[in-house]
């Protein structure tokens, strides 16, 4: 949806829409940070001690905006000179003087404490450049941002790697351009544009519900875990689906597998986030433990690499459903019921199948496969999105996937062919080479031919290369690994 007047025209008269916007105005939030990150982010609050924090803020303010021994005075005349300042920052580090020589809170180019100081850094930014920098208080709460962004259509910046952590310093910066733009856009004042994203914007969010699917993969995580049995927050694989299987391994001095978990949201990058990427846990199930001693003596797991690397670099490994087959076993040799706990998901291959013809290879075998990844036709996939060709001319591809079909401006990033039975290789070439015209047109991706016996996939390097490509067939989906591979190549 787009930001619509009205509706934030409704809002700014409500009596709570008054009261959050006038909460928002700079001079009243000036040093009620501790307080504004309670409200708006509680998760992120419970690792904040009130004083402590204050400290830091004090030094970082006394180091930035304090010149002899009088308040700097900060006229920033257009975005541009708000990132130099800021990339500035990181470059010579925060300092103050004493007799002529730097003493440094934060030394130069310590990306990584600059990562750990992003908030109190972010409202000190708030002070000096309201009108262009936000309070970021997104950290721990990376998947309600995308849900935003989604909502209101509103571009996010591409997250840097993990491993590159001025880039992710330097995030809070792209982050706080987008908004500033859309705050332009849209007529906001710079505490208004608070009030929409912290308090209106969540409204019109979906929801997360109760409802935790299938499980299709399982991770390992790993760490010490306080408060074992309850819902929380960890790193884990960005590939994670809410539903997938969390094997949690401690770390010294326990050192052993004691829960499995479901992961209660989907995995998401967080730039902000230390660890990078994160998920919730939920419906904890402690095991007998299976200590790492165990595992190097069991004839399976000995030779498993993350054993063998003492579980290094444990958080977000992949487990392979022979993996979690094994561990079963060993918790079934400690007399532990494994019926309680949750197995990896595939479907069951369609019984009585009768392909004669290709509707039913899209019926029978293409949509059911579909459906059971949780796709829904007319939302998340459509049949012949038309698509002008040139010339006044339409084309209608077989199957769009993660579609847009606005006239004129259609695309897709997932294109999909269906034949009957492509016998030999020129029925294949001839198959690619129209889907890829409706590719290149629609600017997929990723191509799937298939017919009645199995899946050929192509995945756009570039271009499409018709002799680089992956051979799935149909039976072969009722294994868990292969179904969650098909999987993770269609959520894209």
């Amino acid at each position: 949806m787009q930001f619509s007047q009205y509706t934030w025209d409704l809002y700014k008269q409500s009596e709570h829409g008054k009261n959050t916007i006038a909460y928002f105005d700079i001079d009243n939030i000036f040093w009620k940070d501790v307080e504004v990150i309670k409200k708006y982010n509680p998760y992120h609050s419970k690792w904040i001690d009130k004083w402590s924090y204050n400290s830091s803020m004090q030094e970082i303010s006394e180091c930035i905006a304090i010149e002899d021994n009088e308040p700097k005075e900060f006229d920033f005349n257009n975005f541009d000179e708000v990132r130099t300042f800021y990339d500035n920052l990181l470059e010579t580090g925060v300092y103050y003087l004493s007799d002529d020589e730097k003493r440094y809170i934060i030394e130069p180019q310590e990306y990584k404490e600059f990562l750990f100081t992003n908030v109190t850094l972010s409202f000190f930014f708030h002070q000096i450049a309201n009108n262009y920098c936000v309070p970021n208080l997104f950290i721990y709460r990376f998947l309600d941002l995308n849900k935003i962004a989604d909502a209101f259509d509103v571009n996010l910046p591409k997250i840097p790697k993990k491993s590159d952590y001025k880039a992710r310093c330097m995030y809070y910066m792209d982050l706080c351009e987008v908004f500033y733009d859309f705050r332009i856009k849209n007529n906001l004042s710079p505490n208004e544009l608070c009030a929409f994203l912290y308090d209106f914007a969540p409204n019109y969010t979906p929801k997360e519900t109760d409802i935790i699917p299938k499980p299709t993969q399982a991770y390992f995580i790993g760490g010490l875990k306080k408060n074992q049995g309850e819902d929380d927050f960890w790193q884990t694989n960005p590939e994670t689906k809410k539903g997938d299987i969390l094997v949690h391994y401690e770390t010294s001095p326990i050192s052993a597998i004691t829960h499995i978990w479901l992961a209660k949201t989907n995995g998401v990058k967080d730039p902000f986030f230390y660890y990078y990427a994160n998920s919730y846990l939920t419906k904890g199930i402690k095991i007998p433990q299976i200590s790492l001693k165990e595992l190097k003596a069991d004839t399976y797991f000995s030779n498993h690499a993350l054993v063998r690397k003492n579980f290094q670099g444990v958080n977000g490994s992949a487990i392979t459903n022979e993996d979690y087959t094994e561990l079963l076993r060993i918790l079934q040799s400690k007399d532990f019921d494994t019926s309680i706990l949750p197995i990896p998901y595939a479907p069951d291959t369609p019984k009585n199948l009768t392909i004669k013809k290709e509707k039913d290879v899209e019926r029978e075998l293409l949509e059911y496969y579909l459906n059971k990844i949780g796709f829904e036709k007319g939302k998340d996939y459509i049949k012949q999105i038309s698509t002008k060709a040139g010339r006044g001319s339409r084309i209608y591809p077989d199957y769009a996937l993660h579609y847009d079909d606005t006239k004129g401006y259609e695309k897709a990033k997932i294109i999909i062919e269906v034949k009957f039975n492509m016998n030999n290789n020129k029925e294949v070439e001839e198959a690619f080479t129209q889907a890829r015209s409706y590719a290149n047109l629609l600017e997929a991706s990723i191509i799937i031919l298939c017919d009645k016996r199995m899946l050929l996939i192509y995945e756009r390097n570039e271009s499409f290369d018709r002799n680089n490509y992956k051979r799935i067939y149909w039976e072969d989906l009722s294994n868990p690994d292969v179904f969650n591979e098909f999987k993770q190549l269609l959520n894209i």
